[in-house]
């Protein structure tokens, strides 16, 4: 079946989806393990669907990711490989601002042989570029490198002079079980091995980037919200250390995750629906399932967790569905932990958020005329006693803000609270500076009722502003704001330091002035700009 590409263009070849304005004079890259063939297009060279390790299923579901084998001859690179098996392949975007993320074209076929990287890299090899690793959206549950068009990385590798390398790697029940209890060794990493594809990508990134013009010591990783939250966790992780220079979290920090006590209980109810008994049997039936019967029981195990209401812990969204657990010996502390930003300190980080990560009125136009006086009875579920000092600092950190507004912050909260807190208590213990942000700029779409909505920034740091105008309208005003953005993100990856001669220079975060870069159609630094707001959400 043909899969329409980035310009809606594409013929078949087999199973290849060739684009119809392929550049057929590419060189043939030679990696450790073989030779790929990928395309060009407009002065960049593409390879998709790269493999980076072999394929996690049977023995080796649950495990680390096998070393992957070498081959004769040379591999076509033309398309996007498979996404990792989920019940939820992608997000629904029948409601909520989801709906806004452009697709790329329906997803690929899922597959436990998901472990697959693309890249984009400029055709001239006039020197080793800075390599920017994009981890996709969709928390640990859902998503692949793929779906959406705002992160496909074609104009980032152009415009900026970059090598942009977006992988796929397991989610969900299939790269975050705890399997721990189960009486096998090489299970004691199961609650990360999502998290150890990654490594094992950064390590073939270590390895074969050079071949594609890439500079291995100037490898940084960028993600937005599930991707923010993945590279909270690699910053601590052993195996990770020495693979990449900077990072950047974007609408995604994550202070806590599971550790093995609550990871522990989906794996008890999983079992339970299953029929199966504790023990190293157990593990062997697991793996043994076929992987779309597996991935259906867990969704029950998580929904039935769900429904027992368990107390979420302080940094976590309310939701018990399977992520990576600390406490193993591949990620044996927290994210937030002191131990894990000690390790981290020498990486310099951006980290920031959107204003408006909870959107309700894209979904409803009523709120849009929602009054203060009804205000309260909209918060106080959330915030009790709170409510009423919550919107008065609200109202006092921006004064032209409606009740529509304030409802959208306030909702939007524990995505601010988590980067500030991360900044916190990173420049405490760090060597290299962090940068805080918040991404302001609002979209002209549908009578702006969207505003700065979570995912909006993607589109900007990969210069796409124009490839996505159901997203950003298109046209100069966000092509601005994406040149400014892309250029500071790119920036970042070459020195580590964010700037550009014609933006104000981007102060680092401290105790004293929490400094934070405002991205709008002007670029401002802000001290403080929400710290009234924070003490009481924060209290």
């Amino acid at each position: 079946m043909t899969r329409a590409i980035a310009d809606g263009s594409s013929i078949e070849r087999g199973t290849e989806i060739i684009p119809h304005d392929l550049e057929t004079d590419v060189p043939v890259v030679e990696t450790v393990s073989g030779r790929l063939q990928g395309y060009g297009r407009s002065g960049v060279l593409i390879w998709k669907g790269v493999a980076y390790a072999g394929v996690p299923s049977g023995k080796a579901r649950f495990g680390p990711p096998p070393p992957l084998p070498s081959w004769t001859g040379v591999r076509r690179t033309l398309s996007y490989g498979p996404r990792c098996p989920t019940l939820d392949p992608s997000l629904d975007r029948s409601s909520s601002i989801w709906r806004f993320m452009a697709p790329l074209g329906p997803p690929s076929d899922a597959a436990e042989d998901c472990l697959r990287l693309n890249i984009w890299a400029p055709r001239e090899r006039s020197a080793k570029r800075p390599v920017m690793v994009w981890l996709h959206p969709g928390g640990f549950r859902t998503g692949s490198s793929q779906e959406y068009l705002a992160s496909d990385g074609e104009n980032l590798a152009r415009s900026r002079d970059v090598v942009v390398v977006s992988l796929n790697h397991r989610i969900g029940p299939l790269g975050y079980s705890n399997l721990v209890g189960l009486g096998s060794d090489e299970l004691a990493d199961s609650p990360v091995a999502g998290l150890l594809d990654i490594v094992a990508a950064l390590r073939w990134i270590r390895t074969n980037i050079a071949a594609f013009g890439g500079d291995p010591d100037r490898v940084t990783l960028f993600g937005q919200s599930g991707g923010g939250a993945k590279i909270s966790c690699l910053l601590g992780m052993p195996g990770a250390s020495g693979l990449f220079a900077g990072a950047i979290i974007q609408s995604g920090a994550r202070l806590q995750v599971h550790d093995l006590e609550t990871s522990a209980r989906l794996t008890r109810e999983l079992l339970r629906v299953l029929d199966l008994p504790t023990g190293a049997r157990a593990a062997d039936r697991l793996r043994a399932m076929p992987s779309d019967a597996f991935v259906r029981a867990a969704d029950e195990a998580a929904r039935r967790v769900q429904a027992q209401q368990n107390p979420t812990l302080e940094w976590r969204s309310p939701d018990w569905w399977f992520e990576p657990a600390a406490g193993v010996p591949s990620m044996p502390y927290q994210p937030g932990d002191r131990e894990t930003l000690l390790r981290s300190a020498a990486v310099p980080v951006i980290c920031g958020n959107t204003l408006n990560e909870i959107s309700p009125s894209g979904d409803n136009p009523d709120l849009e005329h929602i009054s203060w006086e009804m205000l309260p009875a909209l918060l106080r579920p959330e915030l009790g006693a709170r409510t009423e000092r919550s919107i008065a600092a609200a109202r006092a950190t921006e004064p032209t803000w409606l009740p529509i507004d304030v409802l959208s912050v306030i909702q939007s909260r524990r995505f601010r609270l988590a980067a500030v807190e991360f900044c916190s208590r990173a420049v405490t213990v760090r060597s290299a500076p962090i940068y805080n942000y918040i991404f302001t700029w609002r979209t002209p779409l549908f009578r702006g009722r969207p505003r700065a909505f979570h995912t909006s920034d993607i589109a900007f740091v990969f210069a796409n502003t124009d490839l996505v105008p159901e997203q950003t309208g298109g046209g100069h005003r966000p092509r601005a704001l994406g040149t400014a953005m892309s250029g500071l993100w790119a920036a970042f990856a070459a020195t580590g330091q964010p700037t550009l001669p014609n933006i104000e220079p981007w102060r680092p975060y401290d105790s004293h002035r929490r400094a934070a870069m405002m991205f709008d159609d002007q670029c401002r630094m802000q001290n403080r700009p929400d710290d009234a707001l924070l003490a009481v959400l924060h209290s």
